[in-house]
């Protein structure tokens, strides 16, 4: 499988330090994208935590189903974040969001728990493949809230699942078939939050290289105000290997 792939990440202007953390292993086809949450620059550590947990889980998993060793990753992961902050009183309280998608022969896995997200651009259909595990996502599902009304709300930020602060969790699994000029974009909220997915889409879809993508992703979001730390991983199919092509 041949890739494009770009990843950045950004402070933001009102943090004074980067909690998000992202991943890339073109070899392995993973890509991760974590944004940390927790007091004395906690987040810090539960993302980190989490995304090298997820790591290790991969490498040492032999689970034959990709759907399971992502779960099985995940709930590691959410059983170390919990431990690490138990034994420091410094941590008690982090956590964080976890965004993955795995590449293999013809498909991509997901697997999710929070509120960053993934989006998919497939012959220039552009969707979102997460759920947003918030208070305000839940909402907008169940019709309490229109759109609108959801970019406002002041309960933005409360999640309802989030690694190493969730006991159970409902992590969300999908897996789609990919096609060469597939683009997918991970990020965390700081990107969400200050872009409309509108805008989000017209970036995705310009014909220029992946780089000036992602950065003009970042500079949106900090023009925007940006609020909060900005996560974003960009990764184009190139070419399916022959053994791989439908």
């Amino acid at each position: 499988m041949k890739l494009q792939v770009c990843a950045k990440t950004d402070i933001g202007l009102r943090r004074k330090n980067n909690e998000d953390l992202f991943f890339v292993d073109e070899k392995m086809g993973l890509f991760i994208v974590a944004d940390g949450m927790g007091g004395h620059a906690a987040g810090e550590v539960a993302s980190q935590i989490a995304v090298e947990t997820i790591c290790q889980s991969l490498q040492t998993t032999d689970q034959n189903s990709p759907q399971e060793q992502l779960k099985q990753a995940i709930e590691n992961a959410n059983q170390a974040v919990e431990q690490a902050a138990r034994g420091n009183n410094k941590w008690q309280g982090m956590g964080t969001t976890l965004t993955i998608l795995l590449l293999k022969q013809q498909q991509g896995y997901l697997a999710h728990v929070g509120d960053s997200r993934i989006y998919h651009l497939h012959n220039s259909q552009f969707e979102q493949l997460s759920d947003d595990h918030s208070l305000v996502g839940e909402q907008l599902r169940q019709g309490i809230l229109t759109p609108e009304q959801a970019k406002i709300s002041s309960m933005g930020n409360i999640l309802l699942q989030a690694i190493g602060m969730t006991p159970q969790l409902n992590i969300c699994q999908k897996n789609i078939a990919l096609t060469v000029g597939d683009r997918f974009l991970l990020c965390s909220d700081g990107l969400t939050d200050m872009v409309s997915d509108q805008k989000i889409e017209k970036i995705l879809k310009q014909s220029v290289p992946l780089t000036p993508l992602c950065e003009t992703l970042i500079e949106q979001a900090i023009v925007a105000g940006g609020k909060d730390n900005i996560t974003a991983v960009i990764l184009q199919i190139d070419q399916l290997d022959s053994a791989e092509s439908k």
